[in-house]
């Protein structure tokens, strides 16, 4: 069939029956986000000089008729690629893709604009004047980088919908304009950088999320390589069956076998090396080999590891061959298995008989120090006999060793717990395997260990995972509660790290101005800092009372409160204090508080520490009055409107997908719901409103007094209205921050807001950094010790 045609040219848009999500993307996507988290940080660091009024212009045909003659023409080509593709998903009905095209656009322009208006500090002249020309179709300053970005975005979501002629083009005509800019000196090297990585961004996330076309092999493909293989297939149809990391197919043969091929494309390839990358840099003794050097090998090895099983007497379907087809693709040919997988059958079916089969076809494969390494029911085939077949041997191991063999029991253990309960599951396999390979097995039934097929499992059944590894130590005398320690990176760690290294980075050059600052810490007055040791203990308190008076039920004071002081310690390595809250849910929770109530409770102590927050702020702004002005600088109205419809975009947009609307309807409306339900029964009792209101206000006026007192200590002597004006104000900016508490957010902008109300920056970093370590990070000892407490005493 030949390609429509448009004014005399064909049409590049190709017609799938299918799309899918090719996990090349993602891996691209992680890569592209990297490197633009890499320019914003380098724009960060050096903006005069990329962005500013010192960067370089680099503009080899700087002015004439050449620099008009290439501006002109990447401004038609650019109108002309935009109205192709409108021209050619209109001819072909493709609406959605078009639509999707114009969102990534959209997306893509609006994120280059606003990094550009935020970290631009005012243009090279040399770029002024040569924006300043004129051109064919508009100024030189057509296409800007917003402009670029989306046409960026366009041509990385559309390029696999065409050929591969019309790719190269695509991307010759991209390459060709960008370069074109550069030599007028329309553009900066960085600007057009930004452009190409936020575009790159939102075409990818679109290819990610909406799938690209499925070129993938179909069934009639596979049979005439098959055929061509010496294997004398008469159909091949796609099973109705899961396959981990292949695309399953049936064959029938013309003597009437029925075979099951697995499909293994560059795909499957990818999402393979994403899976275990992410393992690597996860997980530690696990038990991971390394990935195969490609594909081809991959698939042998798979099937070398069966055939091996199988000689060894596992009851393994039989390996036919391993076919190589002309597109790269590699099928795995073997024996079907007539039945149903384990997670499938049914509870009452699944009798004592075919777990001790099943644990003897385990022992027999460990016996030949050969692992699966994905033991799981999902990949137990249950014959019509009641005959279980071990299949996808994808991530076995030929020659492995214990910790290898002792995870596999721990998958088969949590995974059959999943289905029949705990104790069955332990006592089929003590039957088999005996005390010792299951006592091996209890350190590793823990989350991180399993496969994420049997966590999604263990989820839906709430303490499955502690039952189960309780019934394995005490039917086989292992330790329960000692778990293997297999995370290598923890979440919590990396995000102290950053909010460490962010603080050092934010820091260093207020601390390298305040050159008397040590002078200033010998001459403090200790009995102010002693004050703020005093006030930093009242925001505990009055935590607690804000907390008692959230909840209509009695809480009693002193658990109450140590609950607070715990939370000092696990929101140490939590964004806008997560853990905090989620401690106290638990504590309402371990209180007699219903689950639902305590986490609207919760809730309504945040949302009233919000209201009584915000109502100091007008309180203390007032009086504050004139002292402000030098204290903070904020973005201009244009970038604070910007900054605003970029972030009303983006929910607009988040809500205007299901998955969005799913999860509003789903999380935030009840949530929402259920604390306002919540906060009109406090309302009814007067006592209960006056301590939640009261107990947020106190918090905030302690905080004020600390900073008060630790600026009193270095001979500040700014009043007090001016000082709650900076606090206030600084933790509103740091709440925005990502980091544990605002470290690195919160010191800069005390420190910016206290001299800019008249405190010598002598006094001001001293102070702050006083003031943080009295408020901050002192009480994570004392923490420590109340959290451990809380638990010992089965109040958490």
């Amino acid at each position: 069939m030949r390609e429509p045609l448009v004014a005399g040219y064909p049409v590049a848009l190709r017609l799938p029956q299918s799309r899918f999500r090719n996990p090349r993307d993602v891996i691209i996507l992680i890569g592209g986000a990297a490197l633009l988290a890499a320019l914003l940080i380098s724009v960060a660091v050096a903006h005069r000089r990329l962005l500013g009024p010192s960067a370089p212009v680099p503009s080899p045909v700087r002015n004439g008729r050449p620099a008009e003659t290439l501006v002109g023409l990447v401004q038609v080509a650019v109108c002309a690629g935009a109205a192709a593709v409108v021209i050619a998903a209109g001819l072909h009905r493709r609406f959605r893709l078009l639509a999707g095209l114009t969102v990534a656009g959209a997306a893509a322009a609006a994120a280059a604009a606003a990094i550009l208006a935020l970290a631009g500090d005012g243009a090279p002249p040399a770029l002024a004047a040569n924006l300043a020309r004129g051109s064919w179709l508009a100024g030189a300053a057509f296409p800007d980088p917003a402009l670029a970005a989306a046409a960026v975005a366009v041509c990385v979501a559309v390029v696999p919908w065409l050929g591969r002629g019309w790719r190269r083009a695509a991307w010759i005509l991209l390459l060709g304009a960008g370069a074109a800019r550069l030599l007028t000196g329309t553009v900066l090297p960085m600007e057009l950088a930004i452009a190409a990585a936020a575009g790159a961004l939102a075409g990818l996330g679109l290819r990610v999320a909406a799938g690209v076309p499925d070129r993938r092999p179909g069934a009639e493909a596979i049979a005439a390589e098959l055929r061509s293989a010496g294997l004398p297939v008469t159909a091949v149809s796609l099973a109705d069956v899961r396959a981990r990391g292949s695309r399953p197919f049936t064959a029938v043969t013309d003597d009437g076998s029925r075979l099951f091929v697995k499909a293994y494309g560059a795909d499957q390839r990818h999402a393979d090396l994403l899976y275990r990358a992410y393992r690597a840099i996860r997980l530690k003794h696990v038990g991971d080999a390394r990935p195969a050097a490609s594909l081809q090998q991959a698939v042998e090895h798979q099937a070398l590891v069966a055939m091996m099983a199988q000689r060894a007497g596992v009851d393994v379907p039989p390996v036919h061959r391993v076919v190589r087809t002309a597109g790269g693709t590699m099928l795995l040919v073997m024996e079907y298995v007539d039945g149903s997988s384990l997670d499938l059958i049914p509870q009452h079916q699944i009798g004592d008989e075919l777990l001790d089969r099943l644990w003897t076809v385990v022992r027999t494969l460990h016996g030949a120090r050969l692992a699966h390494r994905s033991l799981r029911a999902a990949n137990v085939m249950v014959d019509r006999s009641g005959r279980p077949w071990l299949v996808d041997f994808g991530f076995g191991e030929l020659a492995a060793y214990q910790r290898q063999i002792d995870l596999d029991v721990a998958e088969l253990l949590a995974s059959t717990a999943t289905l029949i309960g705990p104790d069955r599951a332990v006592s089929a396999a003590m039957r088999m395997l005996g005390a010792g390979s299951v006592a091996a097995a209890v350190p590793l039934l823990q989350p991180m260990a399993l496969s994420a097929g049997t966590r999604r499992a263990a989820a839906g059944q709430r303490g499955l995972l502690a039952r189960t590894r309780s019934a394995a130590a005490a039917q086989s005398g292992g330790p329960d509660e000692q778990l293997a320690s297999v995370q290598r990176v923890r979440p919590r760690t990396l995000l102290a790290i950053t909010a460490a290294s962010a603080a050092f980075y934010i820091l260093l050059p207020e601390l390298a101005k305040a050159a008397g600052s040590w002078r200033a810490v010998l001459h403090a007055d200790w009995v102010w800092l002693l004050a703020v040791l005093a006030a930093s203990a009242l925001t505990y308190v009055a935590s607690a009372l804000s907390l008692i008076g959230s909840v209509p039920v009695r809480l009693p004071f002193w658990p109450t409160l140590t609950t607070q002081a715990a939370s000092s310690f696990i929101n140490r390595v939590s964004p806008a204090n997560v853990a905090g809250m989620a401690l106290n849910a638990r504590f309402l929770q371990k209180s007699g508080v219903e689950p639902a109530a305590g986490v609207a409770a919760v809730g309504v102590n945040a949302f009233a520490g919000a209201v009584v927050h915000l109502a100091l702020m007008a309180i203390f702004f007032t009086l504050a009055g004139r002292r402000l002005a030098g204290a903070f600088h904020l973005p201009s109205g244009s970038k604070l409107l910007l900054i605003l419809a970029v972030a009303a975009a983006v929910v607009g947009l988040v809500l205007a997908t299901r998955p969005g609307r799913r999860f509003a309807a789903s999380k935030i409306l009840p949530a929402l719901r259920s604390s306002l339900a919540n906060l009109r029964q406090v309302a009814r009792r007067p006592v209960k409103i006056s301590l939640l209101m009261g107990g947020s206000a106190l918090i905030t006026l302690a905080y004020i007094g600390g900073l008060a007192a630790a600026v009193q200590a270095f001979a500040g002597h700014v009043v007090f209205v001016g000082i709650g004006a900076v606090y206030l104000a600084a933790a509103a900016l740091a709440a925005a921050s990502p980091t544990p508490g605002g470290v690195g957010a919160i010191e800069t902008a005390l420190i910016a807001g206290l001299t800019g109300i008249g405190v010598r920056s002598g006094a001001a970093v001293p102070a702050v950094i006083t003031y943080r370590l009295a408020t901050y990070w002192l009480p994570v000892v004392p923490g420590w010790a109340a959290f451990q407490l809380l638990q010992r005493r089965n109040l958490i």
